[in-house]
């Protein structure tokens, strides 16, 4: 439900742009900070699309999608809990909050929707510290095109 906090067993995946998948085709941690004007990051609830595989769930997110993914992008995938145990000696107010997109003009509706809230202001230290900690909990990289 629309403001409920995420599951910590379920994953999220997070669409990172071609100038954040580095050459390894891993993801930095550049891709989980705010920019400037940004209160929380847009991540997509893998277990929104229940009984059926982690790859379909992948693909259901990528066919729901508001944004232009392009080929060389990747989805970072993060499990809830682990990814706040692990920034929690830096930052307690880290939340993975369901927020769910109702149809808009061609966009169907995104129940998969969600929000990653409570996270250090853009452009600063302690912003570049979380951000690559949340990056150290990526479980695993999906191509964002299928």
């Amino acid at each position: 439900m629309k403001g409920d906090e995420l599951p910590d067993d379920d994953h999220v995946v997070r669409y990172a742009k071609p100038t954040l998948v580095r050459e390894d085709g891993s993801v930095g941690g550049e891709a989980f900070q705010l920019r400037s004007g940004e209160e929380s990051l847009s991540v997509n609830w893998l277990e929104c699309f229940p009984g059926v595989s982690k790859p379909q769930q992948v693909a259901e997110v990528r066919r729901r999608s508001r944004l232009r993914l392009r080929p060389t992008g990747r989805f970072a995938e993060l499990q809830a809990g682990r990814t706040k145990q692990h920034v929690h000696e830096e930052i307690e107010s880290l939340r993975f909050v369901h927020d769910p997109l109702s149809e808009e003009g061609e966009f169907e509706p995104d129940p998969s929707h969600s929000e990653i809230t409570g996270l250090p202001p853009a452009d600063s230290p302690e912003a570049e510290l979380v951000g690559d900690m949340i990056a150290e909990c990526v479980t695993a990289v999906h191509p964002s095109v299928g």
